[in-house]
């Protein structure tokens, strides 16, 4: 059922929203009006693991491939070889030869169809996801738009689901920091929230949105760690440049926290309220209590091995070590995370922009993205397998996205050898796991343009209905951010049914 089709089936239900809201408790909690139509224990996702891929996925050539669309005898000269015939012959050195993907008969896998009525098919460069049954039953593609080129404004619009400039845009990670803060113990000293990125990423790359607050509290950060072949988190977080002066500076910051505590307060002597004092005293707070991370982000985490990946040997995977971190923080037995964004840097040259391929888009995206779904599937349980070191689908949430996709068509100009422009007219983004069931969200059509989609709010918006909070809120979302819906018990049931795929 197509997003218009559906909006209009639901509109008959829409007097139930209509009830009047109460004060909400804790952040996250649902009004009277919509309270079941959150996902409760047993059917929301508890964790959720981001992998994020700067510049994109590239859809043709992975998720996203219609063999109808863009023949090389298409009748419009301007869609021949393009989209899943783009570059051709490097998929047949790279697919059939280095990556032992055999003859081109073999390169397609029908998953679902589209809303457009075309059967997507997934191709080589999926190969660890297509061996794995159990994880292709829980996989849902989404297609996605918007109409952003540049990195630094699409970056941080798919990463939050706002765009730059309003108030509300905030990390997913604030988002669940928040909420788990105010349900877990309050002496809990290890976040619940972690984003990894490369080392060196500019400010002008737009990943540092991957850890805002928005209109959070600051307590509601993330903690983003940089990762290169070298990553010392330890010496960091132990603070071992202060050397013996840790036992004089501990007592120092402690007096300096008491004393703003002191001088803000009533003629009764009672706390003011004020985010800005509240957000002193919480990173006061973390700095002083920043070694008890020492036993969780240990430096085994952070010891980069060896991989292979279609021929490409790398002595120095960070890409494995960042995923492999990510899913033991997620699955530590006594404070697990509950949300880890990982910044693929790839396992060819590693960095925050390898995956934005102007040039060798088959060659450079085969080798990284098979590489990371490879360690993926590797961390999931196998059915009837129960390793608590591994992710369950059943309680986690994995989603996979990028600033836009790449263009259906070649680069051309000064950036040329068999790469891509940015698009993002028409891309898809995957979630695994958790309540989603398996599908394709909307329609691509053969131009490349999406005329079917979800907007990043929508997507944002479900993935916190997904992990049992409410996605209305000051902080988060609004009901003008769910295309079609009119109350927010409508748009709750929307992004519950259309985007997740679960029956009412």
């Amino acid at each position: 059922m197509r997003r218009r089709d559906f909006l209009a089936a639901g509109a008959s239900a829409t007097a139930l929203a209509m009830l009047p809201r109460r004060a909400l408790g804790a952040w996250g909690d649902a009004p009277d009006s919509a309270s079941d139509l959150l996902l409760g224990p047993g059917a929301r996702a508890e964790r959720c693991l981001e992998i994020y891929l700067y510049g994109g996925i590239p859809s043709w050539h992975s998720f996203y491939a219609i063999p109808e669309y863009g023949k090389p005898d298409d009748p419009d000269p301007n869609l021949q070889n393009t989209q899943y015939y783009l570059f051709s012959d490097d998929k047949q050195s790279v697919w059939g030869q280095d990556c032992d993907g055999g003859s081109q008969s073999k390169w397609l896998t029908p998953f679902h169809k589209d809303s457009l009525g075309m059967t997507v098919n997934f191709t080589p460069m999926l190969t660890p996801l297509l061996a794995r049954p159990d994880i292709l039953a829980r996989t849902r593609v989404l297609v996605t738009r918007h109409d952003f080129a540049p990195h630094e404004v699409a970056v941080p619009y798919m990463l939050t689901g706002q765009r730059l400039g309003n108030p509300r845009m905030s990390s997913f990670g604030a988002h669940v920091q928040r909420y788990w803060m105010e349900r877990e113990a309050s002496d809990r000293t290890v976040p619940f929230s972690f984003v990894f990125s490369p080392s060196g990423d500019s400010s002008a790359s737009g990943i540092g949105a991957a850890s805002v607050v928005g209109q959070h509290p600051g307590s509601a950060r993330p903690l983003h760690i940089f990762t290169s072949t070298d990553t010392d988190i330890g010496s960091l977080i132990g603070r071992k440049y202060l050397g013996g002066d840790i036992s004089r500076v501990d007592p120092l910051l402690d007096y300096y926290s008491q004393r703003s505590t002191q001088r803000y307060t009533d003629a009764q002597g009672v706390a003011l309220r004020s985010r800005g004092i509240a957000d002193h005293q919480f990173a006061i707070s973390s700095l002083l209590n920043a070694p008890n991370l020492q036993q969780v982000l240990t430096p085994q985490m952070f010891t980069p091995g060896s991989s292979k990946t279609c021929g490409f040997d790398n002595g120095s995977d960070v890409t494995a070590m960042t995923l492999d971190a990510a899913v033991s923080l997620l699955t530590h037995p006594s404070t697990p995370a509950r949300y880890v964004n990982v910044v693929d840097g790839g396992n060819l040259f590693y960095g925050v922009n390898t995956y934005d391929v102007h040039s060798s888009l088959v060659d450079t995206g085969t080798k990284n993205l098979r590489h990371t779904m490879q360690r993926v599937a590797d961390q999931i349980n196998e059915p009837g397998e129960d390793d608590p070191r591994k992710l369950d689908l059943d309680d986690t949430l994995i989603y996979m996205s990028g600033d836009f996709g790449r263009a259906p068509v070649a680069q051309t100009g000064d950036i040329a050898g068999g790469g891509s422009d940015h698009w993002p007219y028409g891309f898809v983004t995957i979630l695994i796991g958790g309540p989603v069931q398996p599908g394709v969200v909307g329609g691509i059509g053969p131009d490349g343009y999406a005329v079917d989609y979800l907007q990043g709010s929508e997507i944002r918006a479900a993935m916190l209905a997904s992990l049992g909070m409410y996605p209305f809120s000051a902080q988060s979302f609004a009901v003008g951010d769910i295309t079609g819906a009119t109350t927010e018990a409508d748009g709750l049931d929307w992004l519950n049914q259309y985007v997740l795929g679960r029956k009412s």
